[in-house]
């Protein structure tokens, strides 16, 4: 009887601790750290404009903050799902055609034009990912290259009123922030929009990477017959992955459309698909903050060697680069993450002993 009570009592305790929510995926934020995160991204486009550089510096970063979408949403496809997908770039422009289009030649405002960029990304999402999900390997690539190929012959060929007759869309309505409160201010309520939106992008898959959904997506790409085994639909959760992650991205292309005001079809060139990829990569492949930190490093990078070092600029960026993929392999940000601990935990035994 007394066996048959403790052995009881050790099942509640396993399952107990299998339930508790400490031992699951699941994280919570710093509130403090996050708070003053916000705080600090309200205040830096007034300080920024108080210098005479400020509003190119504004535009950096509402550039860093439409390729940190983008970046964060291959990451979910490429370096949690494991689906090796170069669509990428295809559902941007598909997101910007579609708000685009509608706001020229319709007549409706951005603001409300812009939420069908998402829709068509993620639909054009579905369409593509129902038969590349099916197959496996160098397949996926092929698909969707031709898949980005076709967007990109209708972008340069297709007719004039969706695609601008081979000059890209031209003379698109934009938010006219710039026209209410002139180019300066205009310039900060444009980088108050792109903040609003890459910060809501950065929390929803920081609660995908944290939850039992991101664990499955993870399990799916290291071993597709242990998660099938475990109840994971392959096919269902990778639909489902290759739909948020174009949903992002067609946001941001819509946004980028309606700040610019025009989409050229060179966006569709190749060395935009490779120059997001090198910010993921370099930046750490499959971890939530490597995207952010590579697409930070490759926005400001081109800029900072700018100026006397113009003419080596190139040479230069390509020399970091390289040296970024020879003493840190898995990306920079493993790496700090690794030197912090390693720091952090001298200092901890330091203090103990």
């Amino acid at each position: 009887m007394i066996q048959e009570t403790a052995l009881s009592k050790s099942g509640v305790n396993r399952t107990a601790q299998r339930l508790d929510p400490a031992a699951g995926p699941w994280a919570k934020p710093n509130r403090v750290a996050v708070a003053a995160a916000v705080l600090a991204l309200l205040v830096l486009p007034w300080v920024l404009t108080s210098f005479s550089t400020g509003r190119f510096a504004l535009h950096l970063l509402i550039l860093f903050f439409v390729w940190g979408i983008v970046t964060q949403s291959w990451n979910l496809i490429l370096g949690v799902g494991g689906i090796f997908s170069f669509a990428q770039v295809a559902f941007f422009v598909i997101g910007g055609l579609a708000s685009g289009v509608v706001a020229q030649q319709f007549g409706v405002s951005p603001f409300l034009s812009i939420w069908l960029a998402p829709i068509a990304a993620t639909l054009a999402a579905l369409l593509i990912g129902l038969p590349s999900l099916r197959l496996r390997g160098p397949y996926v690539v092929l698909l969707t290259l031709a898949f980005a190929e076709l967007v990109r012959n209708f972008a340069t060929q297709g007719p004039k009123w969706a695609a601008g007759g081979g000059y890209g869309l031209r003379d698109v309505p934009k938010f006219g922030f710039e026209n209410l409160w002139g180019p300066t201010t205009g310039r900060v309520a444009y980088y108050y929009v792109a903040m609003l939106l890459f910060l809501v992008t950065t929390y929803v898959i920081w609660r995908i990477f944290y939850s039992p959904i991101g664990m499955s997506f993870r399990a799916l790409r290291d071993s597709e017959t242990y998660a099938t085994s475990r109840g994971v639909d392959p096919y269902r959760f990778k639909l489902l992955l290759f739909a948020l992650s174009a949903f992002f991205t067609g946001l941001a292309g819509g946004f980028l459309l309606h700040y610019n005001g025009s989409q050229a079809p060179t966006i569709l060139n190749f060395s935009l698909t490779i120059n997001l990829l090198a910010m993921i990569v370099l930046g750490g492949w499959g971890t939530f903050w490597g995207p952010i930190l590579g697409t930070a490093l490759l926005t400001a990078l081109p800029e900072i060697l700018r100026g006397p070092l113009d003419n080596w600029r190139t040479m230069g960026m390509g020399l970091a680069l390289a040296l970024i993929a020879v003493f840190a392999p898995e990306g920079l940000f493993p790496m700090l993450s690794r030197g912090f601990k390693k720091l952090f935990g001298r200092q901890d035994k330091a203090k103990t002993s």
